[in-house]
């Protein structure tokens, strides 16, 4: 048994070969990607007085975050002339005139005088216009001070920068928001030599393109997987991999959406990924484990989950973040209240090993997503890359393998059900042909049984009784004991008591006799004639009943297709065996049904098509053979030997 549980378990690793090693290929892809992308460069400069001074810092080798300490005018959009001329004012104007909604950045760099520079960043969300050096260089959507006129948009972009002979680059922002509650800011800022901003970018993209296109397959495939093999976990997966990968706002604004895409229906679908990306840790829980989460309790969340995309297709953009922050607070009650009732049934022992061990991977998943919730406004990273993407994989990793494990034991369950199924069947399958076979067997002696007796009964009532009235008494009684015999066998072997039949010298004319006496009143029924004939003097070593049954089965199917015809019974001598045919002069075996006859349970009329398969299993377990010799229009003839010294 230690030998099997151990061939079991190395059986179950090798069908999760494969799924592993999938998984480790991309799990390798993805750190390759995370290695080219710089998130956070390790050098930073900072502005100060609206200033940054990069001439004694080694920029062209290096990539440096400029620090988003930039100068900024809160609710008014200054131009360049208006810093020529100084008619800007820096300190904060007062609340109840100063809007959100738009503002202007400003920041001056001195570098080395002629030298080509880049700068890499998203645009300030959600229109952007930038001049450097007071040439306007970029716009993202249109900036107006009329929210009807202002046109949303934003993208990553990179900017060259070039000094002139003074050294002196200005950069401004305008930015008008009229999307989002609060006002825009610098997003994180990349500055260094075009080269290594090339090289930068060309990371992020890569990291980008990696996570949220490797998601979107894992997505479909976990659907494909899900629709087969009719899994829930594998149905919420293709959903938590779907909304994550939106997560990802570079992937989705540059890769999903369509070009000219109106910015708003993507604001909002962005937000509304970001919102159900914790409902997914109290759905996973919900479909690994049935038992956890009550129907109705699972019920009332799906509406309110129903009820908040509906909310966020309606309401005002500027109410999207609130309504996405309070689906975090209700998804974490959610899962605390989840993780409450995940203890309780583990101390009642209702999970086992696996059952935790998944538990532990949805809750670090759902810690994850919460964290990037929260801080998805004040970090830009995890704004528009998140570490989310990568917790996931982790996820989908040990759940995968854990999954794979459990539905192994269920393929193995129901691949023992399958074989109990079918021993099941075969089991009945015996059952019916054994009753078929007995039915068949019992036949035969009742029905020599009945026909003399009514033979019997009519002479007895007419009064006249022939000669041969007291050996077909005999030929009843006979019959009825080998009635017995049989019905004792078939307890016997209901008991697990059977033998093999017992054989003795057996004459083959004492054979034929029996078979005359009893076969004869069934010809006669039909007004056919039986003879017999023995030219043989051999003994056979064989079971006497069994081999009268084959001649009784091969006359009375001759009868059956005859009509005062002839049937003929002959026993010969031919080498090391004795033949014994019998033929008729029926209507013959139709050329399309001669092939099946030996079949068991073929036949073409009311019986039951044993009596052919029993005859012929009866003469080869004897060491002898059946066959047909010749059929046709006048008559069969069929055949059987049995060997002149048959042993055991």
């Amino acid at each position: 048994m230690e030998i099997n549980k151990k061939k079991k378990i190395l059986a179950g690793l090798r069908k999760m070969i494969p799924t592993m090693l999938v998984l480790a290929i991309i799990g390798a892809l993805y750190v390759y990607a995370s290695s080219r992308l710089t998130t956070m460069p390790d050098f930073q400069v900072h502005p100060e007085n609206g200033i940054v001074d990069v001439r004694e810092v080694p920029i062209e080798t290096e990539v440096y975050h400029l620090v988003n300490s930039w100068d900024f005018y809160p609710g008014v959009l200054y131009y360049p002339i208006d810093f020529y001329s100084g008619n800007v004012e820096l300190d904060p104007q007062p609340d109840e005139v100063k809007s959100p909604h738009l503002g202007t950045y400003r920041v001056k760099i001195l570098a080395k005088p002629n030298t080509y520079l880049m700068i890499a960043s998203y645009s300030i969300d959600y229109s952007t216009r930038i001049f450097v050096n007071g040439v306007e260089v970029r716009s993202f959507g249109y900036v107006s001070e009329d929210p009807e006129k202002t046109v949303h948009n934003g993208h990553y972009y990179t900017l060259p920068l070039y000094s002139d002979d003074d050294g002196e680059i200005e950069i401004i922002y305008q930015y008008a928001n009229y999307m989002h509650h609060q006002g825009g800011f610098i997003q994180n800022t990349v500055i260094s030599s075009p080269e290594k901003i090339d090289e930068y970018v060309r990371g992020m993209t890569l990291f980008s393109f990696f996570t949220g296109g490797g998601l979107l397959f894992f997505a479909f495939y976990f659907l494909l997987y899900s629709a087969y093999m009719h899994s829930r976990e594998f149905g919420v997966l293709s959903l938590c991999c779907v909304l994550i990968s939106m997560r990802n706002s570079h992937f989705l604004h540059e890769y999903l959406m369509p070009m000219d895409f109106p910015f708003e229906p993507y604001y909002r679908v962005f937000i509304l990924s970001v919102s159900m990306i914790p409902t997914m840790g109290v759905f996973l829980p919900a479909a690994y484990f049935p038992k956890l989460i009550k129907k109705k309790y699972e019920l009332v969340f799906t509406v309110i989950c129903g009820i908040d995309i509906v909310l966020h297709c309606v309401l005002p953009t500027t109410e999207l973040v609130a309504l996405c922050h309070y689906s975090y607070y209700f998804c974490a009650a959610c899962a605390v209240a989840v993780l409450i009732r995940a203890i309780w049934m583990g101390v009642k022992k209702a999970f086992t090993f696996s059952d935790v061990v998944t538990l532990l991977i949805l809750l670090a998943l759902f810690l994850v997503m919460m964290y990037e919730g929260i801080s998805s406004g004040s970090n830009s990273f995890v704004a528009h890359f998140g570490m989310t993407p990568f917790g996931l994989l982790v996820c989908l990793l040990l759940l995968s393998l854990n999954t794979q494990r459990k539905i192994q034991k269920r393929m193995e369950l129901l691949t023992e059900e399958q074989h109990k199924n079918e021993v099941l069947g075969q089991i009945n399958a015996m059952n019916r042909d054994f009753l078929q076979t007995v039915a068949h067997e019992l036949r035969t002696p009742l029905s020599v049984i009945s026909g003399y007796a009514q033979l019997t009964q009519m002479q007895i009532e007419k009064g006249k009784l022939s000669p041969q009235t007291p050996e077909r008494l005999e030929t009843i009684r006979s019959e009825a004991d080998r009635l017995g015999a049989m019905v004792s066998n078939l307890m016997a072997s209901t008991y697990g008591e059977v033998k093999e039949a017992e054989r003795k010298m057996v004459d083959p004319r004492e054979l034929l006799h029996q078979a005359e006496l009893i076969g004869g009143p069934v010809c006669d029924k039909k007004g056919n004639r039986l003879e017999t004939e023995c030219s043989t003097d051999a003994m056979l070593h064989a079971n006497f009943e069994l081999l009268l049954q084959v001649l009784l089965n091969l006359i009375v199917n001759a009868s059956r297709h005859t009509d005062k015809g002839q049937i003929r019974v002959k026993v010969t001598e031919e080498g090391k065996d004795v033949v014994f045919t019998v033929s008729d002069t029926g209507t013959g075996i139709p050329e399309n049904i001669l092939p099946h006859i030996f079949e068991r349970g073929y036949t073409t009329d009311s019986g039951n098509g044993l009596g052919l398969s029993i005859c012929l299993d009866t003469v080869r377990m004897h060491g002898g053979d059946l066959t047909v010799e010749s059929t046709g229009p006048e008559g069969s003839v069929f055949r059987f030997t049995i060997p002149k010294e048959a042993q055991k």
